[in-house]
């Protein structure tokens, strides 16, 4: 099982080719898509913020409807403590959404695709792919 992070869902939205050749080998291979609740408000930000606000929302709930959204609970916010704490120690803050992700993925055990490698890479123990190597 997978959990795609917020820049490979913008890309199928945008049809991508490569992101396309990968959730069709996904489906071939009966993979679970996943995404957490925090990516989830990045794209109704995005919505929000966009010139197609309800074009983009239903795009959203469209896509929303093929994977299981996972939500935060109080082990989650532990283990996102301790990275945000641990990373503010070292200068390396990259942010609260990407370290509520992290912690979600870690305490799944579960892989992000995503391409955003130079934020996750700070996070020990985390499992991701660079969906643009894949």
């Amino acid at each position: 099982m997978v959990i795609l992070d917020t820049d490979f869902i913008i890309g199928y939205f945008r049809e991508a080719p490569k992101i396309i050749e990968i959730l069709s080998n996904y489906e071939e291979n009966e993979t679970k898509l996943k995404t957490t609740i925090i990516n989830v408000g990045e794209l109704y930000k995005g919505a929000y913020l966009s010139t197609k606000i309800e074009e983009n929302i239903t795009k959203i709930e469209h896509f929303l409807k093929k994977v299981e959204v996972l939500n935060l609970n109080l082990t989650i916010m532990k283990i996102y403590a301790k990275i945000s704490a641990d990373l503010r120690k070292k200068g390396e803050i990259i942010g609260d959404y990407d370290e509520l992700i992290g912690s979600i993925i870690i305490h799944h055990k579960e892989t992000l695709i995503t391409r955003n490698v130079r934020h996750y890479e700070r996070i020990p123990k985390l499992s991701f792919q660079n969906w643009e190597k894949l």
